[in-house]
């Protein structure tokens, strides 16, 4: 009868135990992606489990020849000035890795950034900054529970310092969110940050080994984003639009395709929207949407701590970043109430909280609100957008790093930096 029962249970003691094995021995175990793989991953920013995961990221910026360019919904956003479109055209030595989609925001960026740190250290970064990201509530549930991973919290757990500001109000932070609550290391690991405490030594055994569970089962399993990135990638897109770019980029050339492209695909309203994004999402509402944004301030939002702890990870890293801040469709924003004033406030106060640190690489579009074509609907890239963006990145990737920054984490950190408006008292 036991043998009976052996025979029967014996191959799945032992695959668990293989499993086992695999996960917990100091071997890296799992697919090992060419480089056609990876550069469809780079061009696939909607594809969620390489965003949150570890094994596609970490073998990709191994590579130095990809470029992290992070944003949100704006990178698919695919036209013929798009970096990966306008790059590949003109073979320019590097990559541009899409990281973002709809929800991705600040937050979510300090912790992709600081999964990948070892890889990306002294590295170039393009970051684009959203001024819709800094509302008054800043980062919601649902995107904290959707793009950052249990995974990467345990990495910043485990090398998380107890007495330095940043882990506290980050602690704090997070304490905040519901999703947390049932993970119960999590949670109370937490809990003793947030009180500056060090993590028992129970808590640091349970950390450690989550994160080398979390590790080996995405080196193991990470095939499957393989499948679910097909169809959400952007080559085709991205090789068809590369097509239509001039063979003899002059700045003529280039400026007038861009023109062209965006007014043949925005002539159906007079805001220079596109045209399938008019018609299946605002021209049947448009005129119940006049100035309801007129309230609308960026500067008030605890999205401005994030970013503080995100330009921590860069400074640590040692990363010499291109700050993108992207421009808006003026004419729609005008219409819905958000005016040019409106957006060089946000530009100001986001410009001065980088400068003041060091960081003085940042391609402004803030002024092309009244820029046909800069937008290519209501707030993402347009053709001229793009092509003013790729130019800032070619700059920046012939400019040999030189950073030195100097991080004011008693002002930046702050909740009166964050949530007061009158930035220059502050500051002053």
């Amino acid at each position: 009868m036991k043998i009976k029962i052996f025979r029967a249970i014996g191959p799945l003691i032992a695959a668990l135990a293989l499993v086992g094995l695999l996960i917990f021995l100091p071997i890296n175990v799992g697919m090992k992606y060419s480089k056609d793989q990876l550069v469809k991953f780079a061009q696939s920013p909607l594809n969620t489990p390489s965003f949150t995961g570890y094994s596609i990221k970490k073998q990709a910026y191994s590579d130095p020849e990809f470029l992290p360019v992070l944003g949100s919904s704006e990178m698919e956003h695919v036209d013929s000035f798009h970096p990966s479109a306008y790059f590949k055209k003109y073979n320019s030595g590097f990559t541009p890795f899409l990281v973002g989609q709809p929800g991705t925001t600040t937050l979510t960026h300090f912790f992709y950034m600081n999964s990948v740190a070892n890889e990306l250290k002294n590295r170039k970064i393009v970051f684009v900054i959203s001024p819709q990201w800094f509302s008054k509530q800043g980062i919601v549930e649902s995107e904290l529970k959707n793009f950052v991973s249990k995974g990467e919290i345990y990495g910043w757990l485990k090398e998380a310092n107890p007495k330095a500001d940043t882990t506290t109000q980050l602690a704090k932070h997070l304490l905040r969110f519901r999703s947390l609550k049932s993970e119960e290391t999590i949670y109370n690991s937490l809990g003793r940050l947030a009180d500056k405490k060090p993590l028992t030594a129970l808590q640091k055994m349970t950390v450690a080994t989550n994160l080398q569970f979390w590790r080996k089962e995405d080196l193991l399993f990470s095939s499957v984003s393989q499948f679910t990135a097909q169809p959400l990638g952007l080559t085709p897109k991205i090789n068809k639009f590369a097509k239509e770019l001039p063979n003899d980029p002059t700045s003529e050339n280039l400026e007038k395709l861009a023109v062209d492209q965006g007014k043949d695909s925005s002539n159906n309203n007079p805001f220079q929207i596109n045209n399938k994004v008019w018609d299946k999402k605002i021209k049947s509402k448009y005129k119940h949407l006049e100035n309801y944004k007129k309230h609308v301030s960026y500067l008030e939002s605890p999205e401005y701590q994030d970013f503080q702890q995100l330009l921590n990870v860069f400074a640590k890293n040692n990363n010499d970043v291109l700050f993108v801040i992207q421009p808006v469709n003026g004419s729609w924003s005008s219409y819905t109430g958000v005016s040019k004033a409106t957006l060089e406030n946000f530009s100001s106060k986001i410009k001065t909280q980088l400068r003041s640190q060091g960081f003085y690489q940042i391609a402004d579009l803030t002024d092309m609100y009244n820029t046909p074509y800069a937008s290519g609907d209501t707030v993402h890239f347009g053709t001229k957008g793009w092509l003013a963006t790729d130019k800032a990145i070619e700059k920046f990737m012939k400019t040999p790093s030189k950073v030195n920054y100097h991080i004011d984490n008693s002002l930046f950190l702050s909740k009166d930096w964050a949530m007061n408006g009158a930035t220059e008292s502050i500051v002053n």
